[in-house]
């Protein structure tokens, strides 16, 4: 009997390209749910809901440091932006930059409740009205009526209440018309954005600017060099004389770049084009850039077409002195020369381009990014592609190419990570990571839970913060000490989960309305939800309100207009629930928390096959393994030892027991006993309950057998 070590389990990751029994004896065939870290193998930790749910699905976020040291998280939506206070969200989508208006579909008389616009796309859920050309001017002429309405379905408003303010109820005819006068009223400030066109953010010199490629790109105004929460998005400054609700100028991505902003894949005056390269003037600190105006030969504006390659622009992104220009097929190095011309263009790759807008992140050797038929890193240049042969056919066979649009890559500058997600199998949505380690070179594979955006900081932000309250080296963190600081010193991974439903079976036409789950919801009191797709009460679809939880149960919860409660939704003159409808409570998680996915235990395991143990000839006998593992509690994870007599047969796990996996407690075992008979073996160690473990090294118990039996080979 001999015992034969396997160690530095953690140097190389996962290889799937490679038969098994050809592998190092350090490099594993199979895994899911861990990562490689300390020269060992780690369960991934779990995530947990962070801040309080969104006031809308979120398909991008941005975390960033104020010139006043304050930090930020933005939440992006389809049609609306929102930032967290540290204790609330607080919308600040961009207002009406003017009177937006509208007209009857249909006359009406002096008694009706549900009065139908000819569109009322940009009106608020609920609000007041007024009736009259110039009702906004003089109040009183030309048939005037103030009317306040408590819902909204498609082009109606519903539960009107006529004659408000002081006003008198009339008959009014068809086109008459009507102007929004709540103070709630969004009109022009509702985003048009898509879920495949997804945000891009930047900062350029500390002023915050968005774009979605379908509205004027948003900046985040500073009072004083700060932004501040009552003051809310608004159209870039100086794009051309357009404003926000006029222009029909757009960039599907924005860049800063030097000091000057870079708009790619441009619509001009209506019309597309999709190689267009625009830059702004330079700025000033904290300002935005004076002008766009590439006709102006006193200003650095300029623009370029890229059209020496086919396929449209899909993104940029800085790398040191350079810009780098990703095309479909195709990627260009943008470099700063001065006058008269700016910049200069170069082909990097006439073959190798981007998959989608937010597909590419940088690291500390240049780019990462996904391209149609691999992953790739760049350092500006040289293109070279990253995935060992089976786990690039495996990821893009996998990869839902219906969505390809919504995969996207996240970077773990903590941990030296990338991960690359995407839609597997028939999900819409990214559901699986690539998980690529720039420094060690390791690849793994890990379940993520229906996300469109990932991006990393400081996930909990309080005030004084001093050096007692932190365990760790100082030198791992980051931030700035004082106010505004934070209660773990490391950056988190963010994830936006904008579709989490509850499927509703039951709403109560009564005061106040109950809603009712086919599951449970999850939810609490003061949690903000939304409600769509319900068939016959549809007063109360596409609104937000409060979840009252306590009183109700797992399955039902009240309607609430208020975060304090105290105001219920009156569903009495409602029409009656018919059948469908989802509750939306879209989320924020913080990755490596516990060891739960949101409250629910998750599958890790890591598995090596084709161990020929010394000999692939001979026949051995397996009587143990002596496991170097690391698990929290007093807990047993489940150990498989796997058996083949030849690399054609399939494994046989664990013939002993019947497949039944052996419990290993390393808190009072030392080792597996087992019985396993065969030319190769293999090892694999699952975890499926609420525990951490690190495995740093196996050891094989092996008696030989002799020379018989079939042929290895």
């Amino acid at each position: 009997m001999q015992l034969i070590p396997i160690n530095d389990l953690g140097k190389v990751g996962i290889i799937r390209d490679t038969p098994p029994y050809q592998l190092p004896p350090n490099v594993w065939s199979d895994g899911n749910n861990v990562r490689f870290l300390d020269n060992g193998v780690k369960k991934c930790a779990g995530y947990e809901e962070v801040f309080a749910t969104l006031p809308f699905g979120a398909y991008y976020i941005f975390p960033f440091l104020d010139n006043g040291g304050t930090y930020h998280w933005l939440a992006f939506g389809i049609s609306n932006i929102a930032v967290w206070t540290g204790s609330a969200w607080v919308d600040i989508t961009r207002q009406n930059t003017g009177t937006l208006s509208g007209t009857l579909n249909a006359g009406i008389n002096n008694s009706v409740t549900t009065i139908t616009l000819a569109d009322a796309s940009k009106f608020p859920s609920s609000g007041s009205i007024a009736l009259g050309t110039n009702a906004i001017t003089d109040g009183v002429s030309d048939g005037y009526e103030e009317i306040s309405y408590s819902g909204k379905s498609t082009n109606d408003l519903t539960g009107c209440s006529r004659a408000q303010g002081g006003t008198t109820a009339a008959p009014h005819t068809t086109a008459y018309p009507v102007v929004p006068i709540s103070t709630t009223a969004t009109g022009d400030s509702l985003y048009n954005t898509t879920v495949t066109q997804n945000w891009r953010v930047t900062l350029l010199n500390g002023l915050l600017v968005a774009t979605n490629g379908y509205d004027v790109p948003q900046m985040w105004p500073l009072a004083n060099g700060v932004p501040s929460t009552s003051i809310p998005m608004r159209g870039l400054e100086n794009w051309g004389s357009r404003t926000d609700s006029g222009s029909t100028d757009y960039c599907k991505s924005i860049s800063a770049f030097r000091t000057f902003l870079v708009g790619l894949n441009w619509q001009v005056g209506g019309v597309e084009f999709p190689n267009l390269v625009k830059w702004s003037t330079e700025a000033t600190a904290l300002n935005p850039p004076v002008s766009w105006d590439e006709s102006d030969a006193t200003l650095d504006a300029g623009e370029y077409q890229l059209t020496d390659t086919p396929g449209k622009i899909i993104d940029g992104l800085p790398y040191g002195d350079s810009f780098l220009i990703y095309k479909e097929d195709s990627i260009y190095i943008m470099n700063y020369v001065g006058t008269p011309y700016i910049f200069s263009f170069k082909l990097l790759s006439p073959t190798i381009g981007l998959l989608a807008k937010n597909a590419v992140a940088e690291y500390e050797g240049g780019h990462f990014f996904i391209g149609n038929s691999d992953c790739y890193v760049t350092n500006g240049q040289q293109v070279t592609p990253l995935l060992p042969n089976k786990l690039r056919r495996e990821m893009f066979s996998d990869l839902n190419g219906d969505n390809y649009e919504k995969v996207f890559v996240a970077a773990d500058y903590g941990r030296n990570e990338m991960l690359a997600c995407y839609p597997a199998g028939v999900s819409t949505i990214p559901n699986k990571a690539l998980i690529w380690n720039w420094k060690d070179n390791t690849f793994s594979l890990r379940s993520i839970p229906d996300l469109y955006h990932i991006n990393s900081g400081i996930a909990a932000i309080t005030t004084g913060t001093t050096w007692n309250d932190h365990t760790e080296e100082w030198n791992l963190g980051a931030g700035i000490w004082g106010t505004g600081n934070y209660d773990n010193v490391l950056k988190n991974m963010v994830f936006a989960k904008p579709d989490n439903k509850a499927a509703i079976s039951g709403a109560t036409a009564a005061n106040p309305v109950v809603i009712t789950t086919s599951s449970a919801h999850g939810l609490a009191d003061s949690d903000l939800v939304s409600i769509s797709g319900v068939v016959g009460m549809t007063e109360i679809n596409a609104q937000t309100y409060y979840a009252k939880v306590t009183s109700y149960s797992t399955t039902t919860f009240a309607l609430y207009s208020n975060s304090a409660l105290s105001a219920t939704v009156d569903g009495s003159g409602y029409t009656a629930y018919g059948s469908s409808g989802y509750v939306d409570m879209p989320k924020l998680y913080r990755d490596d928390r516990g060891n739960q996915e949101d409250g629910t235990n998750m599958t890790a395991y890591i598995e090596r096959t084709g161990y020929d143990l010394g000999d692939p000839s001979s026949q051995k006998f397996v009587s143990a393994i002596w496991p170097k593992l690391e698990v929290s509690g007093n807990n047993n994870i489940n150990v498989y030892v796997g058996t083949q007599m030849s690399t054609e047969e399939g494994v046989t796990w664990n013939a002993d027991t019947g497949g039944t996996p052996y419990l290993f407690n390393p808190n009072s075992q030392s080792k597996v006993s087992c019985r396993a008979t065969g030319k190769f073996f293999g090892v694999k160690f699952e975890s499926t309950s609420d525990i951490d473990w690190k495995l740093h090294g196996i050891e094989f118990e092996v008696t030989q057998r002799g020379r018989r039996g079939k042929r290895a080979y």
